[in-house]
């Protein structure tokens, strides 16, 4: 076979290599880029509690600072709530041995909080499981001592249960349970997006970002539920308005736009077209057929010679 057919089929089995490898690259490195990264948004977040598609069932994790538990009424109540809410098979809690106090030190920052995820979390998304960490505290948020949740990072939540027994002993007719459900509910619709986060609401409190105006009346997305608890004569709200409800159904079939991991996934794609263009290049090149010019030429010489 002459070197310049050899070179040819060089050049064909780069390309058809290439535009395998850039197919491949195309269905599978965003879902590679967004679990390895976590750039997940706020709705994709709330569409894994939501939905069943991508995972089936739904584990709660709860871990605590020994003297401040979960109440049983309360962790029932989120599952609940869950139910009613997600396409799940499954949904359980577990509860953790306790986390020895900190002697002396009564504020948390973030960083706090995170080693203490880091440090006493057992279980993690995989396979066709989702997990939901929950971790109770003693003493406040250092950033502020009045607020009674926190939730971020689309799988953590937060709840300063001393804070909230200070409260509870304030009103003489609210116990520590009423507050702590409302709390963990609350923190709960921040997770699936509420109010706001990653979208536009129209009835966001003015005064208050990502929480409810209560325009269509008392809802547990109320800013009163998660800063202070203050107003309530009855029990706090535990149930979401019929507008954060809608917001719900909303985040539940929103759509993805272009990401960080999509334009990885350009940049590797773009990448590997080059070097298979170039490789191409390569195979067919010029000087590969003056080689074999010169060969011919050679050849029909010694063919002519006469012995």
């Amino acid at each position: 076979m002459c070197s310049l057919e050899r070179n040819n089929i060089y050049a064909g089995i780069v390309t058809v290599f290439t535009v395998l490898l850039i197919v491949l690259s195309s269905i599978y490195l965003p879902a590679f880029f967004r679990e390895r990264g976590d750039f997940y948004t706020s709705f994709e977040y709330a569409q894994m509690y939501l939905r069943d598609d991508r995972y089936t069932e739904l584990i709660i994790e709860y871990n605590y600072v020994l003297g401040y538990p979960p109440s049983p009424g309360s962790k029932e109540s989120l599952i609940t709530t869950i139910e009613e809410l997600s396409d799940k098979d499954s949904v359980v809690d577990v509860v953790g041995d306790g986390i020895t106090p900190r002697l002396g030190i009564n504020e948390y920052h973030r960083h706090d909080i995170e080693d203490i995820f880091d440090s006493y979390s057992h279980y993690e998304r995989k396979g066709s499981t989702m997990v939901l960490n929950v971790l109770y505290l003693d003493g406040e948020w250092a950033e502020n001592p009045n607020v009674l949740g926190l939730s971020y990072g689309g799988e953590y939540m937060v709840l300063f249960k001393e804070t909230i027994h200070k409260v509870s002993l304030t009103s003489s007719n609210l116990g520590v349970e009423d507050v702590e459900t409302s709390v963990l509910i609350h923190e709960f619709g921040h997770i699936l997006g509420l109010v706001g986060i990653g979208y536009e609401s129209n009835h966001e409190d003015d005064e208050y970002e990502h929480h409810c105006d209560e325009s269509a009346g008392r809802c547990v997305m109320s800013a009163s539920v998660e800063i202070k608890m203050g107003g309530y004569s009855e029990e706090p709200p535990t149930e979401f308005c019929e507008l954060c409800l809608e917001d719900i159904e909303r985040i539940r079939f929103m759509e993805d736009d272009w990401g960080v991991e999509e334009h990885l996934t350009i940049l590797v794609v773009g990448g590997q077209a080059a070097i298979g263009a170039v490789w191409v290049a390569v195979c067919i090149s010029p000087k590969g057929k003056e080689e074999y010019d010169l060969y011919q030429d050679y050849y029909d010489d010694i063919d002519k010679k006469t012995y």
